[in-house]
């Protein structure tokens, strides 16, 4: 199993999920709306097809290691999850505290599946 693209697809989620979570303060902070058609769709379009790819790796990569405490159905959820908040991320209607909940669950899981790889590569 190739260590180092599930890692670097992992760093890549990271950074979608901080762009999902300042987009959230920004709009929390000016309470202005983005256009759906020419900003929302266009990144949770890109959003979406990163998060299956990376999400094909993970599942291959949590399968083949079995890492302890991390499951391919975390995995599953943290890829469901930046799904969810990154089209709420725009909106200023979207809970603050379900958000940030959202935001640090995945976190977790890509902060877990990266210290997993990490030990492997060690190894």
């Amino acid at each position: 199993m190739d260590h180092l693209s599930t890692k670097n697809a992992t760093l890549k989620m990271k950074e979608y999920l901080t762009q999902i979570n300042n987009n959230y303060d920004t709009v929390r902070e000016t309470g202005v709306e983005q256009d759906f058609y020419t900003v929302i769709q266009p990144f949770v379009d890109e959003v979406f097809d990163f998060t299956d790819k990376w999400l094909e790796l993970a599942r291959e990569w949590v399968t083949e290691n079995q890492p302890k405490n991390l499951f391919v159905q975390q995995v599953e959820a943290c890829s469901d999850n930046i799904k969810e908040i990154c089209a709420q991320s725009f909106f200023v209607k979207t809970s603050y505290a379900r958000f940030k909940h959202s935001v640090n669950s995945i976190n977790y899981t890509l902060e877990k599946l990266l210290t997993e790889i990490n030990k492997k590569q060690k190894v």
